[in-house]
């Protein structure tokens, strides 16, 4: 029994640090494991939270809110996307992944291009996002709803890094929406990506 209580409590002070509580089964979705941490926690239905951070109840809704319309952009964007022959997904990433992005943030995507095909596949996408969409660049201030190419990937090299293979990337493998995919590409990357079991083993696709 301790040891459950210390997986839930080292999941929900994850889940804190981004200002987002969770319902029972995202709890059992998330579970990262035992800690030695002795917290208490609330809850306020259908949310579970740390103790005395019931504000992030509302900040989830508002979150929830700003995140449908720019799943809105995202959707769109991915409708042009899905026409350069050489790309094989187009999946949201980071907050928005999880309906908790702020209303000033960009959209995450990332990108699996065919095999062999990525630099092709990289300067294609990039030239028609800045006709359909703007295009967030690195010397941008303001960056609200702009599509963010966040990251490509060759369907032939789908695994995360070694060295990059911690809890924090656990989770943006785990969260990843696919909103575009062919060849059960989406399918291929979690089989690669086995790994997050060791942080989440309660987590299914």
């Amino acid at each position: 029994m301790e040891q459950i209580q210390n997986a839930i409590l080292r999941t929900l002070c994850y889940a804190d640090i981004f200002d987002y509580p969770l319902t029972e089964q995202e709890i059992r979705r998330w579970l990262i494991g035992s800690s030695d941490q002795q917290l208490k926690f609330e809850k306020k239905k259908p949310f579970y939270f740390l103790k005395g951070r019931g504000k992030i109840v509302a900040i989830r809704k508002r979150r929830e809110k700003w995140s449908r319309e720019k799943f809105k952009i995202a959707r769109r964007v991915t409708g042009w996307l899905k026409f350069i022959p050489t790309i094989k997904m187009v999946a949201v990433t980071g907050a928005l992944a999880m309906n908790n992005a702020h209303q000033e943030d960009d959209i995450d995507l990332l990108i699996v291009s065919q095999k062999n095909r990525l630099w092709l596949t990289r300067l294609m996408t990039v030239l028609l996002t800045e006709v359909v969409a703007q295009r967030r660049r690195p010397a941008d201030k303001e960056f609200k709803n702009k599509i963010c190419l966040n990251m490509f990937l060759d369907e032939a090299h789908l695994v995360i890094p070694k060295s990059e293979q911690d809890l924090f990337s656990c989770h943006e493998v785990c969260q990843l929406k696919p909103i575009w995919e062919k060849d059960r590409v989406y399918q291929k990357f979690i089989k690669s990506n086995q790994w997050v079991k060791q942080y989440l083993p309660n987590w299914k696709p």
